[in-house]
């Protein structure tokens, strides 16, 4: 490290940036065409020169993994890759129920358990031995149901009486 101070330290301190400079080609012709012509007569700066020319490219350097990296890397991904494969296994397992036969099976389950609970809920099985109560409040109920329809035929009848016999609504008063 001390060494690497001694090369810097040997150039003239007002031309280090233009020499790093010129060594990145990145100073102009005019300027170049000066600092060549300092470094023709000064020797610190033409070995400083030199000494970025021999220590700049090392810092550079490429740094590719060797050969046997890339394999033993290329080992350890399918490994891991097989056992990720092996732990998403258990939902395949599980879909593997519902596929070609299954399917089938399950839809005319659930159409015969639906069909069951429709019929029996509504008791369209039910016996025919009925007890005399029950039997008449069947044929009760059709007339309840239409109850209100009576009620307002009565409603009718009655203005229809008053009407005819010359009530309030006949006009004479």
């Amino acid at each position: 490290m001390a060494q690497d101070n001694d090369l810097i330290r040997r150039a003239c301190k007002e031309f280090e940036q233009d020499l790093v400079l010129y060594y990145y080609g990145e100073r102009g012709r005019e300027e170049s065409k000066e600092l060549e012509n300092h470094l023709e007569g000064c020797g610190s700066c033409r070995q400083f020169l030199a000494d970025l020319r021999r220590l700049l490219p090392l810092t550079v350097k490429p740094d590719d993994p060797p050969q046997p990296f890339w394999e033993n890397y290329s080992k350890e991904m399918q490994e891991r890759l097989a056992a990720i494969a092996q732990r998403g296994r258990w939902w395949r397992d599980l879909a593997s129920l519902f596929r070609p036969w299954p399917v089938p099976a399950l839809a005319t389950a659930l159409v015969l358990i639906l069909a069951l609970t429709l019929t029996f809920g509504k008791r369209i099985w039910r016996s025919q031995d009925l007890p005399p109560d029950e039997e008449a409040v069947l044929e009760i109920l059709p007339m309840a149901e239409n109850l209100d329809f009576f009620k307002a035929m009565d409603l009718l009848d009655s203005m229809d009486l008053l009407e005819d016999t010359g009530g309030p609504g006949n006009g004479s008063v």
